[in-house]
C-alpha cells in the first residue's frame, strides 16, 4: 500500500537541467487552503459505489507528483478504514477533515488481461470517452470475453503504457491486430482481493519520491542494457523518444512511438518498465 498527500514532504518547483524553472509546477504556492473542492482541486477524479477508485489524475498536479494513478483503490483516509465507502460518502468524509490535503493510502486494482486475437486478427471489443476510457461493447464469446474482460470495465493501459485519449488507445489496439494484447483494467465489477499484510506503506516525502525516482532510473538503464545491449540503433532511438517526453511530458506522443521502436517480444519488456 502506498500513502500520499500527506501534509509532509509538499511539492516545490521542478528545475531542469538548464537550471530553468517552472512556475506551472509551484503546487507548494498553489494548494487550496481548504478541502471543500476535493479532490478535483487537487487534481484527481474518483469513481465506484464502494469502494471508491481513482478514475483519471491531471498530469502535473499535486496528486501527478505525489505519485497517484489512474486504478488506486482509496483504502484509508487519515489513517481511517474506507475500503467500502461510495465516492460520494468518500468525498463528504474527506471534505470534513482539518488536514489540507487528508493523507490517503492507496493501493493499485489494475489487472493486466491478455487478449489473443480472433482467426480475423480482431479482439472482439469496443471502447468509449476519455480520461477514463470505457469498455463500450464486448463480443460474446470474443477473444476478449474469453480473456475476462467485460463491458463497464475501465481500460488504463493497452500494452503497458497508460492511455487516456480514445484516439490514440484505438490506434494502438488496432496496430496490435493479428498480434497478443495486453490492457491494464480496473473493473469494478469484480471484488477486490483483500489487503495483503505484506503490502508496503510509503511516505512519499519529496526526498523519498527522488530516491526512489533515481533507483528506477538506474534499473530502467540495467533493463536496456539487457535487452538492447546487442541493437545500439534501436538503442538510441528509444533513448531521443525518452528525451522528447522528458521535455515535453506529452504521455500520448510517447504511447505512440513506443510500439514503433520496439517490436520484439523481448523489446516489450521494456514496455512494461517505461511508466
Amino acid at each position: 500500500m502506498r500513502r500520499f498527500l500527506s501534509r509532509k514532504g509538499r511539492f516545490s518547483l521542478r528545475q531542469s537541467k538548464s537550471g530553468t524553472r517552472s512556475a506551472a509546477k509551484d503546487f507548494y504556492l498553489g494548494l487550496p487552503a481548504t478541502n471543500q473542492n476535493w479532490p478535483e482541486a487537487f487534481g484527481f477524479r474518483l469513481g465506484g459505489t464502494g469502494p471508491s477508485y481513482i478514475l483519471s489524475v491531471v498530469e502535473g498536479s499535486s496528486a501527478f507528483l505525489a505519485g497517484l494513478q489512474p486504478g488506486d483503490q482509496v483504502v484509508d483516509i487519515e489513517g481511517q478504514d474506507v475500503t467500502n465507502l461510495s465516492t460520494p460518502a468518500l468525498i463528504a468524509l474527506a471534505q470534513t477533515l482539518k488536514t489540507v490535503p487528508p493523507s490517503i493510502g492507496v493501493v493499485s486494482r489494475i489487472e493486466q488481461i491478455d487478449i489473443t486475437p480472433g482467426p480475423d486478427g480482431r479482439f472482439g471489443f469496443t471502447i468509449v470517452g476519455d480520461s477514463p476510457l470505457m469498455v463500450e461493447e464486448c463480443m460474446p464469446g470474443g477473444p476478449a470475453a474469453c480473456s475476462g474482460l467485460k463491458v463497464n470495465d475501465y481500460v488504463m493501459e493497452v500494452n503497458g503504457i497508460p492511455v487516456k485519449h480514445h484516439e490514440t488507445a484505438a490506434a494502438m489496439i488496432k496496430a496490435a491486430q493479428g498480434r497478443p494484447l495486453r490492457l491494464g483494467v480496473l473493473s469494478m465489477a469484480r471484488r477486490p482481493k483483500r489487503l495483503s499484510s505484506s503490502m508496503r506503506v510509503l511516505s512519499q516525502s519529496g526526498d523519498s519520491i527522488r530516491e526512489s525516482r533515481a533507483h528506477k532510473a538506474m534499473e530502467f538503464n540495467k533493463k536496456v542494457e539487457e535487452v538492447l545491449g546487442e541493437e545500439p540503433d534501436v538503442k538510441e532511438q528509444l533513448f531521443e523518444v525518452l528525451k522528447q517526453y522528458a521535455a515535453d511530458r506529452d504521455v500520448e506522443s510517447l504511447a505512440e512511438a513506443l510500439p514503433d521502436i520496439l517490436i520484439t517480444e523481448d523489446h516489450q519488456q521494456l514496455i512494461d518498465s517505461v511508466r
